[in-house]
């Protein structure tokens, strides 16, 4: 089962189309701000299972702000980040998903993608899709689940040029 993990849209539409096309998930989550965007690609991908939650910048969209998720033998605990307050570290996400007994965590509000162990438990961060700059090429995530292992990383998005060009 391969996942695409995508956060912070922010409308770029078109980035998350192109890594949906060149990934051809199964399952697509979106972490939030602008789950209106997840909202409108499931629309145009009717066989891939879409799993969402809302961000800090979903105002007045309905949705959970944070799922468990068993995929594949996998515990997969999702949310934006924000109530947990990434930005200033990652502990008390940490703390939430060791009480789920999750085996990764996904989270997105910070914009930088990352990819690391805290010992059992694995936390991705697939950074964010809004733009392609000196401090963070806008990017996605990818996760593979075969028979309860998984591999997750990192994967970087052309320029959105390169993106209307060859998408």
């Amino acid at each position: 089962m391969k996942l695409l993990v995508i956060s912070d849209s922010h409308k770029n539409i078109i980035r998350m189309h192109w890594a949906v096309d060149y990934v051809m998930p199964d399952v697509i989550v979106h972490l939030g701000d602008h789950i209106s965007d997840a909202q409108k690609l499931r629309d145009s991908y009717h066989n891939i299972h879409f799993y969402m939650v809302t961000g800090n910048c979903d105002f007045n969209e309905f949705g959970k702000s944070e799922l468990m998720l068993p995929l594949g033998g996998v515990k997969i605990f999702i949310t934006h980040g924000h109530i947990y307050r990434v930005k200033s570290g990652l502990a008390s996400l940490v703390g939430k998903a060791r009480e789920l007994d999750a085996d990764l965590v996904l989270h997105g509000h910070t914009h930088r993608a990352s990819v690391h162990n805290d010992g059992k438990l694995w936390i991705m961060c697939p950074g964010q899709m809004e733009r392609h700059d000196k401090i963070q090429a806008a990017s996605y995530g990818v996760v593979i689940i075969e028979e309860g292992q998984f591999e997750c990383g990192i994967e970087m998005l052309p320029t959105i040029n390169e993106v209307k060009t060859n998408g």
